[in-house]
């Protein structure tokens, strides 16, 4: 049951983006169909749907040992869905020059990937610890 929660989530996550890209390209070229009620109801839906899967994942998840809300993943991943629906709402309705609208592109699209990638983190870093000591020596030693 894990497998398939964890799945839908994933698949609810690239569902809110391709919404944002087809809102967004129509917003830009003016097209009527902006004003779609499935383009306006249909996030709030998927934004419901990923923050229950979410929640069922954390509550019943059979490889995390670890105490996600001490060691600061679930808030760090909760900002990160914050700030993108944020972007998202700046891209969509508060910007009104193209090039804010674009920054708002661009937010939207920084903060998914931090977010995913945040979601990551934990199996990667566990994975090969060596491999990050070694990369953590080196960054350090190119940035002295």
């Amino acid at each position: 049951m894990y497998i398939i929660v964890k799945n839908a989530h994933l698949t609810i996550i690239a569902l809110t983006f391709i919404f944002f890209i087809i809102n967004f390209t129509l917003m830009m070229k003016g097209s009527s169909r902006v004003n779609n009620k499935l383009l306006k109801i249909g996030p709030h839906i998927l934004y419901t749907l990923f923050v229950c899967t979410a929640v069922y994942m954390l509550s019943v998840n059979p490889l995390i040992n670890l105490y996600p809300i001490v060691n600061g993943w679930v808030p760090s991943k909760l900002a990160g869905l914050v700030i993108y629906v944020l972007s998202i709402t700046f891209a969509l309705k508060w910007a009104k020059s193209t090039l804010w609208r674009i920054t708002g592109l661009i937010s939207v699209i920084f903060w998914l990937v931090m977010t995913i990638r945040l979601g990551f983190s934990d199996r990667l870093k566990f994975k090969n610890m060596d491999a990050y000591i070694d990369q953590g020596q080196s960054i350090v030693v190119a940035i002295i």
